[in-house]
């Protein structure tokens, strides 16, 4: 029985700092000023615990508003401020 020769996949890994873009690949657009990177530059951990029950239904009411958690508590503790202030 012959042996297979084994296949060069070297090709296939790339080398740090020698990639190039696709030709046909569009160039990205800035995100909007106070969304996106700046806001979450200023981003710092929060810490806390939550029954299981919250943590579900706070997950859940992101995903079908299409928020992030973090956005979600953000607009969540604005509105409780601006009514309890």
């Amino acid at each position: 029985m012959v042996a297979k020769k084994p296949i060069d996949l070297t090709g296939l890994v790339a080398t740090k700092g020698s990639a190039a873009p696709v030709a046909d690949m569009p160039p990205r657009s800035p995100e909007p000023s106070g969304t996106g990177a700046d806001m979450e530059a200023n981003n710092v951990p929060l810490n806390f615990r939550v029954t299981a029950e919250l943590r579900r239904r706070f997950r859940m009411f992101a995903a079908a508003h299409d928020l992030k958690l973090n956005e979600l508590l953000r607009l969540a503790f604005d509105e409780y401020e601006k009514t309890h202030s």
